[in-house]
């Protein structure tokens, strides 16, 4: 009599672990790949809001008439060409106050970077979200701006840390006042 042609019980239970760690391995491959991606996504999400505020700031100081350090916040006096929203008239001047918002957004965000604006002379009352993700750690509660020379910023924002080891990420950058640099 002829044995039927087949596998045994022992080649089935070898092929099934041996598909067994194929899966495994191709899970955990998949599993990185979306924790990574979701990394990314985050670092990327906050260059963009980064990258926003200090484009926002730098264009603020450079056509500024007027900068003054109040405390942990820039005011900066700016004219209206008609790209500000803040009831004031084109050609008025128009006071900006850069300021770190004194309660954290929430614990993932942070601290904010706020903007506050109002007519030349009248007082600033309220102030919008820039960016979030500031860390409150030193002094600076992750925002500081200190004059290194006449009409020369010295900006930092310090912001939360992204990365596995907790360490902050610090973005440092010089912001000219033309105005007060070509006077000087």
């Amino acid at each position: 009599m002829r044995r039927n042609a087949g596998f045994s019980l022992v080649e089935l239970m070898v092929a099934m672990v041996i598909g067994l760690i194929i899966i495994l391995g191709a899970g955990q491959l998949f599993l990185t790949v979306f924790q990574t991606n979701r990394q990314v996504e985050a670092l990327s999400e906050k260059q963009a809001a980064v990258n926003f505020a200090v484009e926002t700031l730098l264009r603020d100081v450079r056509r500024a008439s007027a900068v003054e350090k109040l405390g942990n916040s820039l005011r900066l006096t700016v004219p209206n060409r008609g790209d500000i929203d803040s009831g004031c008239t084109p050609n008025d001047l128009v006071d900006k106050e850069y300021r770190v918002s004194g309660l954290p957004v929430s614990a993932r965000e942070g601290w904010a970077l706020e903007v506050g604006l109002a007519c030349s002379g009248e007082t600033i009352s309220n102030f919008a979200q820039v960016v979030a993700a500031l860390d409150a750690g030193g002094e600076s509660v992750g925002f500081k701006a200190e004059e290194v020379d006449g009409g020369v910023w010295l900006i930092t924002l310090q912001l939360m840390a992204t990365g596995l080891d907790g360490t902050q990420d610090e973005l440092v950058f010089n912001a000219v006042n033309r105005t007060a640099a070509v006077t000087n």
